[in-house]
């Protein structure tokens, strides 16, 4: 059973991965959308020297929205309020707006958020209500349902909007040579939304490797997080070696109240393979702040092992939580205690 430990702030230190790895990691994830690169690589060179079992996955930003770097502000806002969001090259030309403006960092045409009739924040804890959008400007005004603080590099979501022109953005491929050049075990996609996605992936690591006959060839995975990617499933699993499915995005992407149908229906035509299904997000969410986690928490991790999960991911409760070394202890514990109930019936859902 794999145990995937987001690498953040948390592990200020190289001793931190030792402690990491004694409680139980065996697979490092590294977050590409926030690379410090220098710090990922002595990281990943420490993990090699010191713990080679564990095994380093590259987790591209791929298409996932986000408040813009330009965004040099922290902001609270209220419900009722008036906000636009904007592409980062009206903001940065032409913003002589009154009111308040956010930039969306997104390589691409802004208008493919023009069919998003809501835009969210945290997780779906900040909601903006799309009201109009202008073509001309880049604009899209929107009035808060639900408010929260704004900041820069704050993901966002906008359902409902068409990703089917994006593809591999050139950050993606900046990091894709990076991570070949690191080694990595792993290369994960994120915001996968189609077969083509990942095709296009393969071909530009073969790019890579033609070029360079040294780089060796990473496993690919696929971060299962919106309706598209859901939809295009079987195809998408037809072409990876493993799938994260990443449930916080998700259960922003769709309605919250399919995120467990949804589940069911990936575990039933995964359970027919032999690859890789790791569970991301809120596992033991509540530990970010709390020393044990929550019964339902607890009941969560044992139903995804009895219907045949093979890993799950910590996140935030890892990163920034405030007790990271128990929450990797007690997952481990759970997964100890419960892993026999997935071998009497492997990848079955009740």
């Amino acid at each position: 059973m794999k145990i995937v430990c987001s690498i953040g702030p948390n592990a200020k230190k190289l001793s931190a991965l030792d402690e990491y790895a004694n409680e139980g990691m065996n697979m490092a994830r590294f977050n590409f959308s926030h690379a410090n690169y220098d710090t990922i690589r002595a990281q990943i060179e420490y993990l090699r020297k010191q713990h080679p079992f564990v095994e380093v996955i590259q987790d591209l930003r791929g298409n996932k929205l986000r408040v813009s770097s330009l965004f040099q502000r922290e902001v609270k806002v209220m419900q009722g309020s008036i906000v636009y969001f904007c592409s980062e090259k009206f903001y940065y030309e032409k913003n002589r707006m009154r009111g308040l403006t956010i930039p969306i960092s997104l390589e691409g045409d802004f208008s493919t958020m023009y069919s998003a009739k809501k835009i969210l924040m945290k997780d779906a804890t900040i909601e903006f209500e799309v009201v109009g959008t202008g073509s001309k400007n880049e604009l899209i005004k929107t009035i808060v349902k639900r408010g929260g603080l704004i900041r820069a590099e704050k993901g966002v979501n906008a359902p409902g909007m068409d990703r089917s022109m994006l593809g591999i953005t050139e950050k993606d491929k900046f990091d894709i040579k990076w991570g070949l050049e690191n080694n990595v075990d792993i290369i994960c996609l994120s915001y996968v939304t189609k077969v083509e996605d990942i095709i296009n992936l393969r071909d530009y690591i073969k790019l890579l490797r033609k070029a360079d006959k040294s780089l060796k060839m990473p496993k690919i995975w696929a971060k299962i997080e919106c309706d598209e990617g859901v939809k295009n499933f079987k195809d998408i699993l037809s072409k990876v070696d493993g799938i994260i499915l990443g449930r916080g995005d998700l259960a922003a992407e769709v309605e919250i109240y399919d995120v467990p149908r949804i589940q069911e229906e990936i575990f039933r035509v995964i359970k027919r393979t032999k690859k890789e299904f790791i569970i991301a997000t809120h596992l033991l969410e509540s530990m970010k702040r709390e020393a044990v986690p929550t019964l339902p928490e607890i009941n969560d991790i044992y139903n995804y092992i009895k219907a045949g999960a093979t890993g799950f991911m910590l996140c935030g409760e890892l990163t920034v939580g405030r007790n990271p070394l128990e929450t990797i202890r007690i997952l481990k514990l759970i997964i100890d205690r419960y892993k026999i109930v997935s071998l009497d019936k492997p990848n079955e859902v009740e």
